[in-house]
């Protein structure tokens, strides 16, 4: 008996399927997934944020290693993290998908279910998309949060003397990769950690949220491309330079045995790794103490400043151990090299 697949249940009887999973009773939507648009009410007083991604079958994530119940969940969670980094609470999304017609029904249902249910945990509801043939599958994802009208936390608004503060860890999704690139029993009981932090990053939702209603810092950017590229697009949207100490860097203790066990420079994955999703964000001096007491409340995840900020004729730099300054040139993911 042939297995169903994308192409034998058909576009239609797809929606049909799926719109079974996406029936919700936030009054945000007033109307979800069936008509030719949602209808959504965003509350008084509020400001409206809007994102969107687009995730690339063989540029973004290889079916080989990644589940399509996992993959579903990653999709929704890089937009959570946009909306994270803005400090918005995560509302709805609507998905475009571009699928092969042979691909496998059942693995197709498990990525929706991934993605609706990796939403919802976080407050927000798909209330639509689209649907296409393609040779790959092709996910993209926008998304709608809401914020406190004017409180959004923006990349312009660093200002000379802030403190630069990092959430949880760095590093490890890019050392999941690696690991997940080259399997092997060298660092064993290390490799599941760092290849959950690669295929289900958790969007730091409750800090963002956390940042804007303590009013203790007006600037954020979430770390997808690697701290090191975060850093310098932080400071040109703000005119400012920065200073990170290398030794203030968060890493795990997962991500220090792997290195040591393959040999490979630690620094690097945390400066460069990518695809972290933790919240790079800064706040005055004056306030250090209290956004170490006040924003880890309640969310379980450990804050870490790890520098500051300069007048922009200093420049973005490394500080090693020893005081010596180098540039930080950015060295993360670029969608657009080779």
């Amino acid at each position: 008996m042939r297995s169903k697949t994308l192409g034998s249940a058909g576009e239609f009887g797809f929606i049909r399927d799926l719109r079974t999973r996406l029936a919700t009773r936030d009054p945000f939507v007033r109307l979800g997934a069936g008509d030719d648009a949602a209808v959504l009410r965003p509350a008084p007083g509020r400001d409206l944020v809007f994102t969107t991604d687009m995730m690339v079958e063989g540029r973004h994530f290889d079916l080989k290693t990644i589940t399509p119940w996992q993959l579903g969940a990653k999709c929704m969670a890089v937009n959570l993290s946009d909306c994270a980094a803005m400090g918005a609470e995560p509302k709805a999304a609507v998905v475009s998908l571009g699928a092969p017609k042979t691909f496998p029904y059942k693995n197709l249902m498990s990525f929706c279910d991934g993605l609706v249910g990796w939403g919802r945990q976080f407050g927000c509801n798909v209330v639509g998309g689209d649907t296409v043939g393609s040779e790959k599958l092709v996910v993209n994802v926008a998304m709608l949060g809401e914020v406190e009208k004017g409180k959004a936390l923006r990349r312009d608004a660093a200002r000379v003397g802030d403190i630069l503060f990092v959430t949880g860890t760095l590093g490890d999704s890019g050392a999941g990769l690696h690991s997940l690139r080259h399997p092997g029993k060298k660092a064993k009981e290390a490799r599941p950690l760092l290849h959950q932090r690669h295929l289900l990053p958790v969007p730091r939702c409750t800090v963002g949220r956390s940042l804007v209603r303590t009013g203790l810092s007006k600037c954020a950017i979430d770390v997808s491309d690697g701290l090191s590229s975060e850093v310098n697009h932080l400071c040109e949207e703000s005119g400012v330079g920065a200073e990170i100490h290398a030794e203030a860097v968060p890493v795990s203790p997962a991500l220090s045995y792997y290195c040591q066990e393959l040999r490979l420079d630690t620094l690097k994955f945390a400066l460069d790794g990518g695809e972290d999703y933790e919240l790079l964000f800064t706040a005055p001096l004056r306030r250090l103490k209290e956004v170490l007491r006040r924003v880890p409340g309640g969310t379980g995840v450990a804050i870490t400043p790890i520098g500051r900020i300069v007048p922009r004729s200093r420049g973005v730099r490394l500080v090693d151990p020893q005081g010596r300054r180098r540039p930080l040139v950015p060295g993360g993911f670029d969608h657009f090299a080779r």
